[in-house]
């Protein structure tokens, strides 16, 4: 159990660190279209003309975001991560070996376990109940 919520506690510090990253990207996004555009907008209209200088701005704006999104979307998982999912195979790795060791020491052959199955519920239908 304390391997599943190392597990789903470092899942959630990367969505978190994601999710921040991601919020920057906005954030840059906006801050460029409202404050740097407006400063870069009335230096370019001189040289190209209004709508070429709306359009190169907002062209820039959308790469620099794009840029902080791609460092958000790659980030990589943790090391702690990776061992805690190391450590949870191994758990599992271990249940299945017992499981297997187990079955081998079984004396009854696996075929005949529904066949007994299937004669107690035999017998239990056949039996008379209370009157």
């Amino acid at each position: 159990m304390r391997v599943q919520s190392g597990i789903a506690e470092a899942r959630l510090r990367l969505l978190a660190r994601r999710s921040i990253l991601l919020l920057l990207a906005g954030l840059i996004a906006l801050f460029g279209l409202c404050m740097l555009n407006v400063a870069a907008f009335f230096w370019l209209r001189s040289l190209w003309g209004p709508v070429w200088a709306a359009a190169a701005m907002a062209a820039g704006d959308f790469v620099i975001a794009i840029a902080v999104a791609a460092v958000a979307a790659t980030a990589k998982s943790s090391a702690e991560l990776k061992a805690a999912l190391e450590l949870r195979q191994a758990a599992i790795d271990g249940i299945e070996q017992e499981f297997s060791s187990v079955r081998d020491q079984i004396s009854l052959p696996l075929v005949l376990i529904p066949l007994i199955t299937a004669i107690i519920r035999g017998v239990r239908k056949n039996k008379p109940g209370p009157q």
